[in-house]
């Protein structure tokens, strides 16, 4: 039976296995910490559909998922195929290798990259993903292109591509050619999450040679003097993982919802579950006002810290409501109605009171965010005017913003 061994925190603790197109997993006896929500210490083999709830889950979707199993030559919807080739540097603390491998034997070296080299490969995303071509086994959830590199020192111009224990610290994607001035509007967006007060990943715009990227730093990774590297991951699941929906991402389709996640935190073993709760609604709320109509299951995760969770910055925001070409329905639905131009207050209201809380309490947060994003757009503005950066697509969202403050007003 074609099995992976799964290492946790470069520790082997268990078999992914497949057969008739099923998967398990199953920990070995010496293995001390859960995966997953949903796969507890046990000693008996996990099902194909929890198994799969997380593994499935760790790889990346759509046209970025059909490019790689191209190139590697398997079939993309062969998740066990596809971790073989690409397992070993995931999102969290999971690394996958071919059964027998000896981890131990890979080589710990830096190994630079220039930013020639790095132009050429957000160039080439479309074609070659994930630094497939450069035989880096890596493999990153989600729709959008991206590659993953160590930057070290933190905020010097010292890339490495990622190589045994020196784990990948930032994630960059290139520009889209059929959104224009994505990455700009992703980064106003998180710019203007991080001046409100929203945990935000600390992202910026770089130039490689010519071609520009967005760079977000990782949350799942920090410096650890212990190691050799000075790095260690974090372990993080995303809400479609905790939820054991390994295919469904968005609520129309059986996804989840905003009760669901809501749900999940208030029952779940978060530290500070107040503020995670809090966190969870200004995010929804957020969201709305800046037209993100994609925020669905895997763009919002949680931290394994000290046998407890805690929700992760807020990554992934961007402004679809600028670009015609994408659906204007939202991933989640807000007091039962999907389409955002048709949303009220009172769908907020409801939506409380679908979460068996207080609608004044929620009126208080649509107030307030609109007051704090209102108060930080000048400052945003100039930010990106003094920068160079692009002024079209700020001014597309700063009329999104304004439209739907009036709307929820």
């Amino acid at each position: 039976m074609p099995a992976l061994d799964v290492y946790f925190y470069g520790k082997k603790v268990g078999k992914l296995t497949e057969k008739n197109s099923r998967l398990s997993f199953k920990y070995n006896e010496n293995a001390d910490t859960p995966l997953s929500v949903n796969l507890p210490l046990q000693k008996e083999a996990f099902n194909d559909k929890l198994t799969r709830s997380f593994f499935n889950n760790l790889l990346p979707e759509e046209g970025i998922r059909e490019a790689v199993a191209r190139y590697k030559q398997v079939s993309s919807n062969n998740p066990f195929a596809l971790l073989k080739e690409i397992g070993g540097e995931c999102a969290g603390a999971v690394e996958l290798y071919p059964e027998g491998y000896i981890k131990e034997n890979e080589p710990s070296v830096l190994k630079p990259i220039s930013q020639e080299k790095i132009a050429e490969l957000l160039k080439n995303q479309a074609q070659i993903p994930l630094l497939t071509g450069e035989e880096i086994r890596l493999s990153l959830a989600g729709a959008q292109q991206k590659i993953a590199l160590a930057i070290i020192p933190e905020g010097s111009d010292n890339y490495y591509l990622p190589r045994g224990d020196y784990i990948s610290t930032h994630i960059i994607k290139p520009q889209n050619p059929y959104f224009e001035d994505i990455i700009y509007n992703e980064h106003f967006c998180m710019s203007l999450a991080q001046q409100i007060g929203l945990p935000t990943a600390t992202s910026f715009i770089k130039d490689f040679a010519g071609e520009f990227g967005y760079v977000v730093k990782r949350f799942d990774r920090e410096t650890d003097s212990t190691m050799q590297s000075g790095l260690k991951r974090i372990h993080q699941e995303d809400f479609c993982q905790a939820l054991c929906l390994p295919d469904k991402k968005y609520q129309k389709e059986g996804g989840p919802s905003i009760k669901q996640c809501y749900k999940f935190i208030a029952t779940a073993d978060f530290s500070r579950k107040a503020d995670a709760l809090m966190q969870f609604l200004k995010t929804i709320v957020f969201n709305f006002i800046i037209g993100n109509s994609d925020a669905h299951g895997k763009n919002f995760s949680f931290l394994h810290k000290q046998g407890r969770y805690e929700l992760s910055p807020l990554y992934d925001l961007v402004s679809t409501a600028v670009y015609p070409a994408l659906s204007p329905n939202l991933a989640m639905s807000v007091g039962g109605e999907y389409n955002p131009n048709q949303i009220h207050r009172s769908h907020f209201k409801d939506m409380a009171k679908d979460l068996d809380i207080k609608p004044a309490m929620i009126e208080k947060i649509i107030d307030e965010m609109s007051a704090k994003i209102s108060a930080a757009l000048p400052e945003i503005e100039k930010q990106f005017a003094d920068s160079g950066d692009k002024r079209k697509i700020t001014e597309q969202i700063k009329a999104v913003i304004t439209q739907r403050i009036s709307q929820i007003s």
